[in-house]
């Protein structure tokens, strides 16, 4: 393993740690609180790195953002499947 697979793989695990309670807060509250372009352009994204880290040779990185991407698909199909986060009258006085 290189030096470089071992840093990205950190980041990445801090990534999607930080993602989860995110995703189990949209699944409480029944609530997609990420815009559909926001997560789309994230997906594109992870796509591309997963490329990128795949002919790399950076095994592991790749594998956690195969992950991300997955994380990142969930919040999608949170907001596609709740709709967009509506606005109480209660905040807005």
């Amino acid at each position: 393993m290189i030096w470089q697979d071992v840093i990205v793989s950190l980041a990445s695990i801090i990534f999607a740690y930080a993602m989860i309670p995110q995703i189990i807060y949209g699944f409480k509250t029944k609530k997609g609180l990420i815009s559909i372009q926001f997560a789309l352009l994230n997906i594109i994204a992870m796509i591309g790195l997963i490329v990128v880290y795949a002919n790399f040779n950076l095994t592991y990185s790749t594998v956690l953002n195969v992950i991300i991407t997955i994380l990142w698909a969930v919040l999608l199909i949170q907001r596609l499947a709740y709709g967009p986060v509506k606005e109480d009258k209660k905040s807005r006085r």
